[in-house]
């Protein structure tokens, strides 16, 4: 394990000096010799779909409505 932990320690050294773009495309070609993760791919999540989601409302709140929530919200802090 030391052995690994010496070479491991004296290439990060060697490509510490590198410039970022000669960095960034050896970290590129090490993770391609990963390989895939899983033979099945997993569909990816609407983000933004499921966040506007939550933003949805059955009926949105009348000016009046955000109005006193605010006023309200003012009395607690305040108060």
């Amino acid at each position: 394990m030391a052995v690994f932990r010496a070479d491991y320690d004296e290439v990060l050294k060697t490509v510490e000096a590198w410039p970022p773009d000669r960095r960034l495309t050896l970290v590129q070609d090490i993770l391609k010799t990963l390989g895939p993760q899983s033979t099945v791919s997993r569909p990816r999540p609407n983000i933004l779909k499921r966040t506007l989601g939550l933003l949805e409302t059955a009926s949105p709140p009348s000016d009046e409505q955000v109005q006193q929530w605010i006023d309200e919200g003012r009395m607690e802090k305040y108060s």
